[in-house]
């Protein structure tokens, strides 16, 4: 398999599940093969008793926050990679402190926890720590792959960010690609959270429009009540998926109602090409998420009358 593919969850490789080649419920398994997983140093616990990775491994992306010792997302990688699963540590450029730390960081990630992948982003903090106000100052200063990283995941941004424009973001994006081509590293993007497919199927085009063909996890929330979703939504500010969820918020019987995020992955199933895969992230519950994932990747599941609802067998 190309890496590229590899790297997007390999959506084109689904079981057959019984359903027809082209039905939708074989496009929404093919699109959920290959999902990927946020955890913490603290939540990741909860991957013990989960059923074995496949073969290849899941992507599992361990979280970096403001605080907390590198220390404990190394000792993470390692306990998740010895477990089968590919881990992918968070890589903060405003959290590095020095250009010597970082150094230390990457090859212990690399040499003791056998991590060569790591998703690089600028962080939420607004001063920074050491030398990286943003990814690209990093990029700039140390070759990733001199130190054991082979692929990289950078952020993706379909509705936006508050501090660029789209065109700034863009040409960022478009200097990381050709750093990443320098490297000889494998990339691919990692999206925030969306509540809505059409953002993301709409910067996706314009990203293709401009010969940016990048392979592109859509990140989810997983199973959670619109009340916690509001939560996470407004603290994160993410644009039209924010008036997306607004339209459910009258449905206040179902506030704490776990709530699987079947519209999106309708409507990105609706579109879904072999560079789209799914990311979750567990608000809900890591066991939640789960289970609703492997439940969609094994083809467990069918679409009401109407097809506007997965439902997942027991």
């Amino acid at each position: 398999m190309p890496q590229a593919e590899r790297a997007a969850g390999g959506a084109l490789e689904a079981k057959s599940g019984g359903f027809a080649a082209d039905s939708l419920e074989r496009r929404i398994q093919g699109l959920c093969h290959g999902w990927s997983l946020e955890v913490t140093p603290k939540t990741a616990i909860h991957l013990a008793k989960a059923e074995p990775p496949p073969a290849a491994g899941s992507q599992v992306y361990i979280t970096h926050l403001p605080g907390q010792p590198f220390e404990d997302v190394i000792a993470t990688a390692a306990w998740l990679r010895a477990r089968g699963y590919d881990p992918v540590p968070h890589l903060v450029a405003r959290s590095v402190p020095d250009r010597a730390t970082l150094i230390d960081w990457l090859d212990h990630l690399t040499q003791e926890a056998g991590v060569d992948a790591v998703l690089l982003i600028a962080g939420s903090m607004a001063t920074h720590l050491g030398p990286y106000p943003d990814t690209l100052t990093l990029l700039e200063d140390v070759c990733l792959a001199e130190h054991g990283i082979r692929r990289l995941a950078v952020a993706g941004h379909p509705e936006g960010h508050p501090h660029a424009d789209d065109e700034a973001l863009d040409q960022a994006l478009a200097t990381k690609l050709a750093h990443a081509e320098r490297d000889g590293l494998e990339i691919w993007l990692v999206t925030q959270f969306l509540f809505d497919a059409q953002p993301l199927l709409g910067w996706r085009q314009r990203l293709v429009a401009q010969g940016l063909e990048i392979p592109i996890r859509v990140g989810l929330p997983g199973p959670a009540s619109l009340a916690t979703l509001w939560k996470y939504a407004m603290s994160c500010g993410i644009g039209a998926s924010v008036a997306a969820l607004q339209k459910q918020g009258s449905r206040m019987l179902q506030l704490a109602r776990p709530k699987p995020p079947s519209r999106q992955v309708l409507g990105l199933a609706r579109h879904a090409t072999s560079n789209l895969a799914l990311h979750f992230y567990p608000f809900g519950g890591i066991d939640k998420t789960l289970a609703w994932s492997q439940a969609l990747e094994a083809g467990r599941f069918r679409l009401d009358a109407r097809q506007h609802e997965i439902i997942v067998d027991d």
